[in-house]
Parts: structure tokens; C-alpha cells; sequence
């Protein structure tokens, strides 16, 4: 099961299919130098025989003009096989006539000019011997003749270059494939060490750095360029963060102060214009202060410094509870509330944090979706994550708009005149990104439906 996995990676990878091409190439290089040798060989056996049965041929067709037919059919009768030729002579019906080998006159016929003949059924050869090489003639009178070296050391010479040839292909492909593989395994383990430094990085770390080694090769080049880099976001994030806060922390408590003159200021005086007036001041400082709190929560959460802080969660129990605490709001706005909320549902996380993302997610549908008759809260698990969906069936967000509305500050109401300052979204989209989950729309006819996925913990 293991192959499913990593041949692809294997594939994929860049350094395998280099390493592959090379092997390739030599491989291609050793077809080219074996071909070049074996041409040569065989070109320079086949001339060392053709000489010989050239001068043999030109001894016995003298001999014939000269001496008869009859003294030279027995001469090659009677020949020895040491010096390596052999001869066959046959009748213009096929009879055999004389020679120390025999040939059928069916395959006499195609044994016309200089050939190679190996063993076959109607070429009757000596003992040891596998082929032969020589040429095959009809001579005035109707007769064949046929003279003849012994060609298997060529066989020989050609089976030894083949075997050769197929030890070194198979050695270069093994090798090639063994320091691929190795390659490959050295580059992903770089790869994947960088990986996982980068994703713990995302996940607000902004500290780690990448590993540099002593080799000083490309990736120590890019790990220490990509450090630089890392050091550089770092310092402007602690920068802008520590802006944030001081930002909000300076306005935060003025505001505070101007709450508490306002809310004494109304109980001083018994002028009902003067109440109301303060009663709109204290619902805007009120604003201010939750756009100061939700900037806070979210460069707090940003930060990573709550990871520190996860447990086991029961999030059926969690998700009931808020359920059940929104019901009756909702409920006064003619919207139902249905829960389906598979029992056992645990995850590793921050309760708080968790509670304050359903609570926007619902909190939008209470302030936001207009029209709504029916909000639904539904959430199972699916082998190793909890999928939870939170839905309303009220005016909906547009798909253009679904991308932008998870951005700071972001609303719909060009007027923003509706409550609400743009955080919501964004502070459950932190939350869901900082327990290794993710949030989305999904596609809908009416209303809006968000899904959220997390980690399903089994502890």
C-alpha cells in the first residue's frame, strides 16, 4: 500500500526524473558503443573468412580447368576438416557428389553468392560445428559448389558482445536507479524538513527557521536566503502586532472612561432627552470598544500564544449549549433554530475560542440575514475530521462577495448603517486556521451556508 503514496512522489520528484534522464542517455551511449563493436567484429570476421574461402575458391576452379571433375570431387572427398574449410558439390538434380559436408538441393537452391548458414534440417555439419560462412556457385556444367569456413567463433564472439551488453545495461539501469533512488530520498527529506518548518511558520511560529548545513549546496543557499526573509517578516509583523495592540490598548481605555462618565452623568440628571442622548453615546463607545476587543482576540490569536492553551474539547456538549442559548434570541426574530449535532464530537482546541466562533457564525445570522425564517447547526464526523455546517436561508451573500467578506473590516452595507464592524468573519476564520481547520461557503440557492472542518481528536 505504501507504493500508492510514493511512486507518485517518486515521479514527481525532480531530481528522479534527472537522475532517469541521465541513465537514459548512457544507456543510449552504451547501445551506440556496443553496436560500434559488434559491427566491427563481425564485419572483420566475416572479411578474414571471405579471403580464405576467396582463395579457396580460386584453387579449385583452377584445379577443375586443369585436372577434371573428377580428380578434384575426390580430392575434396577425401580433404581433411583441419584446416577449417568445408566443401559440398552437387549434381544439377541435387545428388551429392563430393565434400566433407552435406547440403539438401532444397536449400541448395537458396545458398546463392557469400552467406552465413547456421545448423538447420537439411545442412548436415561436422561435429562442434554451429555455422558456416562461405559462397554457394553454379558452375558451367549445371553443377553447385559450395566452399565453406567454420563461422561459430563468430556465433560465440556475438553471444559473448550480447551477454556483455546486457551485464552492462542492466548494471547502469540498476545503478541509475539505486542513486536516483537515493537522490531522491536525500532531496525529499530536505524538502520535506523545509516543509514542515514553513507549516509551523503559517501556524504562527514565527521564530523557526530553516536548517543550514555544512555543504553549502542550493539548498543551504536557499534555506539561508529564505531565512533572511523569514527574519524580516518577523520584524514587521512584530512591528505592526505591537502597533495593533498599543493602538488598541490607548484607545481602549479613554473610551472605558468616557463610558463610565456617560453612564454616571445619566443617572445625575432626570432630563429624558439627556438619557436618551447618553443611551446612543454608551451603544457607539460600546461599538468602538468591541472593534478594540475583536482586534485584540485576533492578534492574540495570530500570535499562536493560545495553542499553548488546547485541550480536549467536548464540542457535541459545546455546540448544544450555544445552541440552546441562541434559540430563544433567534427565535424572537422569527427564525428557527435546528440542531443536528452528532453526540461524541471531541477536538483538541481552545473551548473559548471555539465558543467564540459559533457565536459569530450564529451571531451573523441573528444580525445579518434578512429574510430568515430557518437556521440550521449540523455537525458529524467523517473518519478523521469533524465537519460542521452553520446555514440560514435568509438574503444570502453574493459569490463575488464570499472571498472578500472574510477580510478585516469588510461589510456589505455600503451604508453600515446595520451592526456590526467587519471582524466576525475574519476572528472565526483565525480561529478555524489556528486549530488546523479550515472555513468556506458553499454553494446555495438561498441564504448562506459556512462549512468548517476540524480535526477530530480520539483521546
Amino acid at each position: 500500500m505504501w507504493l500508492e503514496g510514493w511512486l507518485p512522489a517518486l515521479w514527481r520528484s525532480s531530481a528522479f526524473r534527472l537522475t532517469l534522464l541521465g541513465v537514459l542517455a548512457s544507456l543510449v551511449g552504451a547501445l551506440v558503443v556496443f553496436g560500434t563493436v559488434h559491427h566491427a567484429a563481425v564485419v572483420g570476421w566475416h572479411e578474414q573468412i571471405d579471403v580464405r574461402v576467396a582463395e579457396a575458391q580460386t584453387d579449385i576452379l583452377g584445379d577443375l580447368r586443369n585436372n577434371g571433375r573428377g580428380l578434384v570431387w575426390n580430392v575434396l572427398t577425401t580433404e581433411a576438416e583441419g584446416g577449417g574449410l568445408f566443401y559440398a558439390a552437387l549434381a544439377p538434380n541435387g545428388q551429392w557428389l563430393a565434400g566433407n559436408f552435406r547440403i539438401s538441393p532444397a536449400l541448395a537452391k537458396h545458398w546463392i553468392g557469400t552467406r552465413t548458414m547456421l545448423g538447420q534440417p537439411g545442412l548436415t555439419l561436422p561435429r562442434h560445428v554451429l555455422a558456416l560462412r562461405g559462397v554457394g556457385m553454379r558452375l558451367p556444367n549445371g553443377d553447385r559448389l559450395f566452399i565453406a569456413a567454420d563461422a561459430s567463433a563468430l556465433l560465440s564472439l556475438k553471444s559473448l558482445i550480447a551477454r556483455s551488453f546486457t551485464v552492462v545495461f542492466g548494471s547502469i539501469l540498476a545503478l541509475g536507479l539505486v542513486i536516483g533512488l537515493l537522490t531522491v530520498r536525500a532531496t525529499l527529506k530536505r524538502v520535506d524538513q523545509f516543509a514542515s518548518t514553513l507549516h509551523e511558520i503559517m501556524e504562527g511560529d514565527l521564530s523557526r527557521r530553516l536548517n543550514i548545513g555544512r555543504a553549502g549546496n542550493e539548498f543551504d543557499r536557499l534555506a539561508e536566503v529564505t531565512n533572511q526573509m523569514l527574519q524580516r517578516i518577523q520584524e514587521l509583523m512584530e512591528n505592526l502586532r505591537q502597533v495593533t495592540n498599543d493602538i488598541s490598548h490607548d484607545l481602549r481605555s479613554p473610551l472605558a472612561r468616557l463610558r463610565g462618565h456617560l453612564e454616571l452623568s445619566r443617572s445625575r440628571f432626570n432630563d429624558p432627552a439627556f438619557g436618551e442622548m447618553c443611551d446612543v453615546a454608551i451603544k457607539q463607545l460600546d461599538q468602538a470598544l468591541g472593534v478594540f476587543s475583536a482586534m485584540l482576540r485576533l492578534a492574540e490569536i495570530e500570535a499562536g500564544a493560545r495553542r499553548a492553551q488546547f485541550r480536549p474539547v467536548d464540542l457535541s456538549a459545546l455546540l448544544t449549549l450555544l445552541g440552546e442559548s441562541f434559540e430563544p434570541v433567534l427565535a424572537e426574530r422569527g427564525i428557527a433554530l435546528k440542531m443536528d449535532i452528532e453526540a461524541g464530537l471531541r477536538v483538541h482546541g481552545d473551548r473559548e475560542l471555539l465558543a467564540q466562533l459559533f457565536s459569530n457564525l450564529l451571531d451573523n445570522i441573528m444580525l445579518h440575514a434578512q429574510g430568515a425564517t430557518t437556521a440550521t447547526l449540523h455537525a458529524i464526523r467523517r473518519e478523521h475530521t469533524i465537519e460542521l455546517q452553520v446555514a440560514d436561508d435568509g438574503c444570502g451573500i453574493p459569490a463575488e462577495a464570499q472571498s472578500r467578506v472574510l477580510r478585516r473590516f469588510v461589510r456589505l452595507d455600503a451604508s453600515r448603517q446595520r451592526p456590526g464592524h467587519g471582524l466576525g468573519l475574519p476572528l472565526a476564520q483565525s480561529v478555524v486556521v489556528l486549530h488546523g481547520g479550515s472555513l468556506g461557503f458553499a454553494k446555495a440557492n438561498a441564504g448562506v451556508t459556512i462549512f468548517v472542518t476540524l480535526p477530530a481528536h480520539n483521546g
